[in-house]
């Protein structure tokens, strides 16, 4: 499996000592070691999340803590583990540790009451930024190490998504732009120097490909890329060998395929009625299937435009916008765009990689992080316009703009 980390360095901060920068996703974390005097990135480690046990989504791990599951314990022992082996063999000491990630992974990291993010309107009171020493989590850092998890911003768009905004400079921008990470919580960003709207929305698994029945994670065997070619469809499979199940971006590129060739009706129908879309060898998507992508495209399409009807603007007074995460890092944008993901000219996308895990580096030494970013969150659920723009987001568009220059191919 991929794991999405970042190679950029930190400003140098011209003070002695080595800082840890921490992503921790809902499905892998992060953690890389940099020097604070100079910024270089020195080491970095990753792992899958182990609470993933206890569920793939963050509202199976609400649920499982809510049933007295244990969810804290574990993950500081895990980060704690990577931060070690980062630090082994090193005489320079860490004074510094920044985590960011999910409000649900930040509640649990610090140990805070889920029961408010497991029901409408999803609104914790514990949002705000976390210390701990070195000894409350049993780490083996010297007592005077800065440990913290930075502040959600609000419901579920956490730490990570403050991290992104640092990340792409959202912030500090003359034009609206925005920052959308796909995932099974979909968080999007819309804004510039002068005023910053977010929201999230529940995408569901199928971007992650967990809600496909041959959905599989971007790994040996996964279909990754779908093409038109003279003689029907060609596929990437990651690995190179035979494709035994079909990705994320092999689902979206795929789909956009089926609506280019007319096999996928705007409706989701499958043309002939069979039920099954052939894909490469055994792998084949269902009609089902087609839903599920529906689905999570509806739910960041429809943020995205309640999130424009409060700025007051239109999709073309945005000139740019970013794309966070794995997924956003190898969607294709002109796939996206066509299956009505993305509902503005490709060449405005830009896929910006582990912004989480970037922004967590350029926070490091920043001792007032929250009141950098003035940013107003936005509730979809409770929004009264959500359902009909939801509804109306389901169909995929009868064509997308400038599909004209949409070969398929490579």
């Amino acid at each position: 499996m991929v794991i999405l980390t970042d190679e950029t360095s930190a400003p140098a901060l011209g003070r002695s000592g080595l800082g840890v920068a921490v992503d921790v996703g809902t499905t892998t974390v992060v953690a890389q070691l940099l020097d604070l005097s100079d910024g270089k990135l020195l080491a970095q480690d990753s792992a899958l999340n182990p609470q993933a046990m206890r569920g793939a989504d963050v509202m199976s791990r609400v649920r499982f803590a809510l049933n007295s599951g244990e969810l804290t314990v574990g993950i500081r022992e895990f980060i704690g583990s990577l931060i070690a082996k980062l630090a082994a063999g090193r005489e320079t000491e860490i004074v510094e540790v920044v985590m960011v990630g999910n409000t649900v992974m930040h509640h649990l990291f610090a140990g805070l009451d889920v029961e408010p993010l497991s029901h409408v309107p999803f609104a914790s009171p514990h949002l705000e930024e976390q210390r701990f020493s070195a000894r409350t989590l049993n780490w083996k850092l010297d007592e005077s190490a800065v440990i913290r998890f930075l502040p959600c911003i609000g419901g579920f768009v956490g730490s990570d998504i403050l991290a992104g905004i640092v990340a792409v400079d959202l912030h500090r921008h003359d034009e609206l732009c925005a920052l959308i990470d796909l995932g099974t919580n979909g968080e999007i960003v819309l804004g510039n120097r002068h005023r910053l709207l977010c929201a999230s929305t529940a995408a569901g698994t199928a971007f992650e490909a967990g809600s496909i029945k041959m959905g599989m994670r971007a790994s040996t065997g996964a279909v990754s890329r779908v093409f038109v070619c003279n003689d029907g469809l060609e596929c990437g499979v990651v690995g190179g060998g035979e494709a035994r199940g079909i990705c994320g971006s092999g689902l979206v590129d795929a789909v956009a395929v089926g609506l280019r060739l007319g096999t996928i009706l705007p409706s989701g129908r499958l043309r002939d009625g069979s039920g099954v879309f052939p894909i490469a060898g055994p792998v084949q998507l269902w009609q089902s299937d087609i839903r599920e992508l529906q689905l999570g495209k509806a739910a960041i399409a429809s943020g995205m435009r309640i999130l424009l009807d409060h700025w007051g603007a239109a999709i073309d007074d945005v000139k740019q916008v970013y794309l966070a995460g794995a997924f956003g890092n190898y969607v294709r944008p002109e796939s996206a765009a066509r299956i009505g993901l993305l509902e503005l000219p490709v060449e405005r996308v830009t896929p910006a990689g582990n912004t989480a895990l970037r922004g967590a580096k350029l926070l490091l030494g920043r001792k007032q992080v929250r009141e950098l970013l003035d940013i107003e969150h936005i509730g979809l659920a409770s929004n009264p316009n959500f359902q009909d723009t939801f509804v109306d987001c389901l169909r995929f568009p009868e064509r997308c703009r400038g599909e004209h220059r949409f070969s398929g191919g490579r």
